[in-house]
Parts: C-alpha cells; structure tokens; sequence
C-alpha cells in the first residue's frame, strides 16, 4: 500500500512524504496506481522549481519521496507553491478515490 502524508501548519501546506507501493508484481492496477502517484509527487516537486523558482527541500530512494518547502517565502514565490501544492492535492484525493485500496492519503496539521 502507497502512504501519503501531506502536512500542513499555520494554514499552510508544507511538506509531503510518500512511501511504499500499490501492490506487486507487474499487475495492471497497481503499477497504474504507483505511476499516478510518482507523476504526481515528483511533477510537483519539479514544477516547485521550475514555475515557482522555488528549491524544495527533497529526499528520494526507492519507494520513497519526501518533499519541504521553505519555511518562508517571498509573497508571490508562497502563493505559487500553494497554488501548486493545492493542485496536487487534489490530484491525490482523486487518485485515492478510484483506488482507495491501495493508497491511504493523511492530512496532518491545520
């Protein structure tokens, strides 16, 4: 199973961690599912970079991606990364509802 954690504090998101796998062995759904999930997670983290001019802090292995945004930003650079953030959270919820058995999203923080 895929965990993802996405936080937020004061408002606003600031980190996401992802870790695990659908499920194994080359079956259709789950590769589907981790595909979806990795597109989603390291677009965004690059987009960070690329549209926002934003270098996210980053961690990658196998089976795992964390992603931390700074802790302060200029004014349009914070609106930008929560625009994006935003965008990728709701990429994630759809993703979790076609698939809810083989990712478990968590929303942390307020």
């Amino acid at each position: 199973m895929i965990k993802a954690v996405i936080k937020k504090k004061g408002g606003r998101f600031v980190s996401y961690e992802i870790s695990g796998h659908a499920g194994a062995n080359g079956a259709n759904e789950f590769d589907l599912v981790c595909a979806d999930v990795s597109v989603l997670s390291i677009t965004t983290a690059n987009n960070f970079h690329k549209m926002c001019n934003v270098k996210p802090i980053a961690e990658m292995e196998e089976g795992y991606l964390y992603v931390e945004l700074p802790i302060t930003l200029p004014k349009k650079q914070e609106e930008n990364t929560q625009f994006l953030f935003q965008a990728f959270v709701n990429a994630m919820e759809e993703v979790v509802g076609e698939y809810p058995q083989y990712i478990k999203l968590i929303m942390e923080g307020n």
